[in-house]
């Protein structure tokens, strides 16, 4: 009688740990957090690939390197001030979602993110909008790929110090901001309405890079918005190989043995002007 009582509760305990995982599996996603949730069918995670196909700049090309990699960045990590009363005046650090242009769009140099009261870093940026993010060629784990420590300095870094700017609704660089932000976190376009969201812009002070052993170097913010960033140059080369094929039209006329002519017609609107042929 005793061995069937066990076995008995033994059962009954199973169950009500069955029954306690599945009603803790139906409240996973709570309904207030959906609003964070990407946009596509099924509410499934989607993914940033921001590896991209092209390779960084020289290490000695410093102001390259920022723009490279602000540009390929999709968050940063960002330092401001605490106003929490336990902590105030002490460094905190929160991870946000950023962009500078839209996806395989030319590099803009211009860190866009939005910011909630409801999270510290707005709160501690409405009291002294004084900031540094840190952005790291790791972020897409292209310094682990290549076998290389994410501490090492040839795993190029770059921490940028400035002013958070709130942008004005309506303006044209808020529309642009806005544009190249949901171009990359397409999840973003739930929070707006649901968590009183704004968007801001980092306006630089200083850009310190560290690419290389031997200390940091210091970027103008002149010389950093001059530069191209190794992103822009791939999709410029790759906008120029498209107009090329587009502007022109090879035909084999004649194909002897002894003879092969070509006739290249070019377009009247296109920019080639000279075309050397090596046979």
């Amino acid at each position: 009688m005793l061995r069937i009582c066990g076995v008995f509760f033994g059962i009954l305990l199973v169950l009500v740990v069955l029954s306690g995982i599945e009603t803790r599996s139906q409240y996973r996603v709570d309904s207030d957090l959906t609003a964070f949730l990407p946009l596509n069918e099924g509410n499934e995670l989607e993914t940033n690939d921001i590896g991209g196909g092209d390779e960084p700049p020289p290490h000695t090309e410093y102001a390259k390197m920022a723009r490279y990699l602000v540009h390929k960045a999709e968050w940063v990590s960002m330092g401001s001030l605490s106003t929490v009363d336990a902590i105030k005046g002490y460094p905190m650090v929160n991870v946000i979602a950023a962009a500078d242009s839209a996806r395989d769009a030319k590099s803009t140099g211009t860190l866009y993110f939005y910011l909630t009261m409801l999270d510290y870093t707005a709160q501690d940026l409405s009291k002294d909008n004084r900031l540094t993010v840190l952005l790291s060629l790791d972020q897409d784990l292209y310094c682990t790929k290549h076998g290389i420590d994410p501490m090492e300095p040839t795993c190029a870094r770059i921490m940028i110090s400035g002013r958070a700017v709130k942008l004005e609704e309506g303006t044209e660089e808020y529309k642009s901001g806005q544009s190249a932000f949901f171009s990359r976190h397409p999840a973003a376009q739930h929070w707006l309405d649901t968590h009183n969201f704004f968007l801001c812009k980092l306006d630089i002070v200083q850009i310190a890079v560290l690419d290389y052993y031997g200390g940091p170097h210091y970027v103008s913010v002149t010389d950093y918005y001059n530069a191209d960033s190794g992103s822009s140059v791939a999709i410029a080369q790759k906008q120029n190989k498209l107009s090329l094929e587009s502007a022109f039209e090879p035909q084999v006329i004649s194909n002897s043995d002894d003879e092969r002519t070509i006739t290249v017609k070019i377009k009247k609107d296109s920019p080639v002007r000279r075309i050397n042929l090596e046979v």
